[in-house]
């Protein structure tokens, strides 16, 4: 082999580990129309293999690994934050040992393209070079889905507020404390409403207040805007209150406090695009001055 295709080679499984790395790190965004069915469509709900042999063969694998390491210290399941997003312990514990896998078997790929241009490595420097970046890639998909889980809660934030809206409107034609919670989730036909409509029919099959089903909602969603809607219906269920202006007010400050972190979130962006454009003008002041500079120093 020419030391020409053999550079060529490690360059580009350099490059293509750079690129899964990168790819990893800042994954791209939601496709359109799955997006778009989110919010207005009627997507059928996501149904639960009642067989692990069904499920597929990554998702059982990560089922097993999360068994045995659930109780290890330091490991922790987000499991409000995979209720959120839709996701399974086993989904999460196989995209884990996957880029655990990944990660372990990087090092080893390089030190053997490297072995082939006659460059020797300690094999024991590969493998813990191997450990170490197979750890810090494990902790990957937790960081993936705690970005999606405040983007899913952000948009159910908004869709709690809509309800509050709503429920205030049902309060004030003279609804009871029952039909104020249930009524309004009949209206939207987004993934939260979705889940609120399930929670309340569970509860009317129990025999239960609707206002349970929003703190269920509430606790396995981790949206405290729940909650709160649930403790402003339950006066007025239990003491008689008037609730009307009580969750008008309560909408009126999610949505402050959604803009506020609207706001917050597109500084944060701002500031994030102020070092990539700083080194471009660097390196193109660079480019352009250096040829003068040069002549200027050679004469």
């Amino acid at each position: 082999m020419t030391p020409l295709a053999l550079s060529l080679l490690i360059g580009a499984g350099m490059g293509a580990g750079l690129f899964l790395l990168v790819r990893e790190l800042f994954p791209s965004g939601p496709a359109l129309g799955p997006a778009l069915e989110r919010l207005h469509g009627t997507p059928a709900p996501r149904s639960r293999k009642s067989d692990q042999d069904e499920a597929p063969f990554l998702t059982r694998t990560g089922e097993a690994v999360a068994e045995r390491v659930r109780h290890w210290p330091g490991i922790t399941i987000p499991v409000k934050n995979l209720n959120l997003v839709g996701e399974s312990v086993g989904e999460l514990f196989g995209a884990k040992l996957l880029h655990f896998t990944v990660g372990l078997l990087l090092p080893s790929l390089f030190t053997l393209i490297v072995a082939m241009a006659g460059i020797q490595f300690p094999i024991a420097l590969s493998g813990l070079v191997g450990l170490l970046t197979g750890a810090a890639m494990w902790f990957l998909p937790d960081r993936q889905l705690a970005r999606r889980a405040a983007r899913a809660r952000a948009e159910a934030t908004q869709a709690i507020m809509a309800y509050a809206e709503l429920a205030a409107m049902e309060r004030i034609s003279s609804a009871g404390a029952q039909d104020t919670l249930e009524r309004p989730a009949e209206v939207g036909s987004g993934w939260v409403f979705q889940r609120i409509q399930a929670a309340l029919l569970r509860a009317r099959l129990d025999r239960a207040p609707a206002w349970e089903a929003m703190r269920q909602i509430a606790d396995e969603l981790d949206l405290p805007a729940a909650g709160d809607i649930a403790d402003i219906v339950s006066s007025a269920g239990t003491d008689g209150a008037a609730i009307y202006a009580t969750l008008r007010s309560r909408a009126e400050s999610l949505a402050a406090e959604q803009a506020a972190d609207d706001q917050a979130r597109a500084n944060a962006a701002s500031e994030s695009l102020v070092v990539p454009v700083s080194l471009l003008s660097m390196v193109l002041l660079v480019f352009f001055g250096f040829p003068a500079f040069a002549r200027i120093f050679a004469i």
